[in-house]
């Protein structure tokens, strides 16, 4: 018994309904094209929809806000290993995405004074202005919208339980370049391989997180898909070792490990991190990066001076102590980041939640940094430096995690929403565009090698399932290529991953064609085991710290030095790594850059050295000046009203 193949044909397939798919659908079939929409999951379960529901709006905290302000904000905090011509058109269109999310049906709360959606109090992770807004239903509200933008195009066909597995590439054609014709898919609902006919593929399906798996906030089918269908199909991926950890997720109890529970921003001013023993490992936390928390983190870890569940205490007690300005801390702290606040209270209980003690805390596997190698729209490109268009796939497009090249060594927190909608735009039009103005016959020639090769994977005989390689996969990535690594340590996870390998023949597939599970744990599982393998191979490469990629066994990386990317790329079945130089920031503006680091985390000491009355007065006033929409702060009176939290909550 043989799966069936059904045949056809559109303008555009978009992989993933997130955030970057779904406003990639709506853009290409705004200009026309037929649109399929593919998703593993009921439309809109993504990230998006779990996120904390937070975006960058430029200018939305204050008017010196400028695009170059912000530009080089993304720039300098990724290691000034990000594309310049992405970081400009972020913080270009930042506004103009955001609307679009209005039109969806988002609804911000606004700054009635300034008639601008009102961004959060405190700067977040690495943010030189207030610019991160927030919203009531979190990333629900950006679900919706996005589900909105998609429903309501009647160009758009859409297919929910149905796996992407290749990308269809032309490689004889006349142009100089390997030409898309497609892509297959297995519709699980129907039990048919589909085939499909496309001049033009968006991959928008996401992370790769479930790599690291229970440590992860993210949802599971980030199964590194995005990446390993790129890659196969002979596509350059950059930046592949940097990934983002948040810094404060849960370690604990296993119903709750890896849920977010804090921001650097959520420390505010006196929060620090400390060890087992009590000693600070970080001061200034509310200043810092992602990146640089999670280091601190984990290299207490590796030298024993963890906490009992492997990570480091965020104490924020001095915050709370305060009795003027306490409560206002309180209040901020479940205000800002409150479904965050909601996990560390449940699964740290009463005293925690009144910060009456300091919590536990671990990083967790979030945000694929690296990525598909792309132009500002989207589109694949290749070749020996940033403006390349050699060895680029046609009709290949990425966006939101699938894509590489924006964020490089560091993302700032809240910007992944906003660049969803950025890039997914941009990528989407300008996907139609090139539909619409080059036209392919239907070569099934083409499509027949594919199909064969996962028709044949039915009814495989074996005596290993699937999980049991995934779980054993996923334990090793955290201990060799997670959040701190060494040269030993991705040696032996290639070692692993060669073993892995040699087992996959062995797994059992049963013979039946309407949800196999078994099929899909497979495909997933050979998506996690590229994607382990990508990013062992960068991390090989970048022979030093930076960023998401931090190397126990060599240096930091200044960033003085001249900035690279590492780009792998496969060529039949031979891995190619190579540096790729990056322009690096012009030195005065580095040097302002670090000078003004160093100033701000300077002032944060020298305010918690002040006597305990004086720092009760700034930091009151402080609150009172970042809480304020309207021109007046809520009055909270010492002990807690205004449902000062702790006090009146339940846990």
């Amino acid at each position: 018994m043989t799966i069936e193949t059904e045949w056809l044909s559109y303008d555009v397939i978009v992989v993933g309904s997130g955030g970057a798919g779904a406003q990639a659908a709506s853009a290409a079939a705004e200009l026309g094209a037929s649109v399929l929409l593919v998703s593993k999951d009921p439309l809109g379960a993504s990230d998006t929809k779990i996120s904390e529901g937070l975006a960058t709006v430029r200018e939305s905290g204050s008017d010196d806000d400028i695009e170059e302000v912000l530009s080089e904000n993304i720039k300098l905090a990724g290691g000034d290993l990000p594309i310049k011509k992405l970081t400009d058109t972020f913080s270009k269109y930042s506004k103009e995405a955001y609307d679009k999310y209005r039109e969806h049906g988002l609804r911000p709360s606004i700054n009635k004074s300034k008639n601008r959606p009102q961004s959060l109090p405190l700067a977040m992770g690495g943010h030189n202005r207030n610019r991160s807004v927030g919203h009531e239903n979190h990333g629900v509200a950006f679900g919706h919208a996005n589900w909105d933008a998609i429903i309501k195009e009647k160009n758009i066909d859409y297919l929910e339980d149905a796996w992407f597995l290749d990308l269809v590439v032309d490689r004889n054609n006349k142009s100089t370049n390997p030409v898309i014709i497609g892509g297959l898919i297995y519709d699980a609902s129907k039990g048919v391989l589909l085939a499909i006919n496309s001049p033009s593929v968006i991959i928008a399906s996401g992370g790769l997180s479930t790599l690291f798996f229970p440590k992860t906030d993210t949802m599971r089918g980030n199964t590194g898909d995005s990446y390993a269908i790129a890659l196969r199909a002979g596509a350059d991926l950059v930046d592949m070792e940097q990934l983002q950890f948040l810094p404060f997720c849960l370690a604990s109890p296993p119903s709750y490990e890896g849920l977010l529970a804090g921001e650097p921003s959520t420390a505010s001013y006196l929060g620090v991190l400390r060890d087992k023993n009590g000693k600070i490992i970080l001061n200034g936390v509310h200043l810092r990066t992602r990146a640089a928390c999670s280091e601190a983190i984990m290299r207490a870890v590796e030298d024993g001076r963890g906490s009992p569940n492997g990570g480091a205490f965020l104490d924020m007690t001095a915050n709370k102590e305060l009795p003027k300005s306490g409560p206002y801390f309180m209040k901020y702290l479940q205000d800002s980041l409150p479904t965050a606040y909601i996990n560390a209270r449940q699964a740290l209980g009463k005293e925690a939640a009144k910060v009456e003690v300091a919590w536990e805390v671990r990083p967790g596997a979030h945000y694929m940094m690296g990525g598909i190698r792309v132009n500002d729209d989207g589109a694949s490109v290749g070749g020996d430096d940033e403006g390349s268009v050699k060895h680029g796939i046609s009709g290949l497009f990425a966006a939101g995690q699938a894509m590489g090249g924006l964020f490089g060594a560091n993302r700032l927190g809240s910007t992944s929403l906003t660049e969803l909608a950025v890039f997914g735009s941009r990528a989407g039009a300008a996907a139609a565009k090139y539909s619409l103005n080059n036209s392919f016959k239907v070569n099934k020639k083409l499509f027949e090698s594919y199909i064969n090769e996962y028709s044949s994977l039915f009814g495989q005989k074996g005596s290993i399932a699937s999980n049991i390689l995934r779980d054993d996969i996923q334990k090793e990535s955290w201990k060799k290529i997670g959040p701190v690594r060494t040269a030993k340590g991705i040696k032996e996870m290639e070692d692993k991953i060669k073993e892995i390998e040699t087992k996959l023949n062995n797994i059992s597939i049963p013979n039946y064609f309407i949800w196999n599970q078994a099929f899909m744990d497979f495909v997933e599982l050979k998506n996690m085991i590229c994607s382990a393998k990508l990013i062992g191979l960068a991390a090989k490469e970048r022979n030093g710290s930076i960023g998401g990629h931090v190397r126990l066994d060599a240096k930091n990386i200044s960033i003085f030095s001249r900035p690279y990317s590492t780009v792998v790329h496969k060529n039949n079945n031979t891995y190619l790594v190579k540096k790729l130089n990056r322009t690096r920031t012009p030195l005065k503006n580095l040097i302002y850059y670090k000078i003004l680091e160093k100033k701000r985390l300077l002032e944060a000491r020298f305010l918690s050295m002040l006597p305990k009355n004086i720092k009760d007065k700034k930091l009151e006033k402080k609150y009172k000046d970042i809480m304020s929409a309207s021109g007046k702060a809520p009055e909270i009176m010492p002990g807690g009203t205004e449902g000062a939290i702790g006090e009146t909550t339940s846990v």
